[in-house]
């Protein structure tokens, strides 16, 4: 049984997640590199597009889901439940792209660079799984 039974439950958490991360490390590397990164969930299908270079109102990265959203220097396709993975901060990235779990096209070089700086994220989805009662869900 997947992780998200639902597109709109996957995007409620990323949300959740996204907006207390603006003022995190992570947020401030992606500003400071000046990248967009797009992330395509299957299962269920959610697309997310991080957005480093001009992020709108004072944020410090943008957050976009659907096809509305800035151009990505680099995008990540994946299983929601390899998302979930990676977001508990439970996955080793380069193993998942060599091993095909991700498919990744773009700028990934310049992307790979910022993994050091993704603790805080994960500990902020850990935090929101948690609140939500879906601990025992966590790797």
């Amino acid at each position: 049984m997947p992780i998200f039974a639902s597109s709109q439950e996957m995007q409620d958490v990323l949300q959740a997640v996204l907006a207390r991360g603006q003022d995190t490390d992570t947020a401030r590397g992606l500003a400071k590199a000046g990248l967009t990164v797009a992330f395509v969930y299957e299962g269920p299908s959610v697309r997310l597009v991080m957005d480093g270079k001009n992020p709108p109102g004072g944020q410090t990265i943008g957050f976009y889901f659907g096809e509305e959203a800035p151009t990505p220097d680099v995008t990540f396709g994946l299983n929601a439940d390899v998302g979930h993975r990676f977001w508990a901060g439970n996955l080793n990235v380069p193993q998942a792209l060599a091993r095909g779990q991700i498919k990744a096209a773009g700028s990934i070089a310049k992307a790979l660079k910022l993994l050091p700086l993704m603790p805080p994220l994960y500990a902020t989805y850990r935090q929101e799984m948690t609140e939500r009662g879906r601990a025992g869900e966590l790797p």
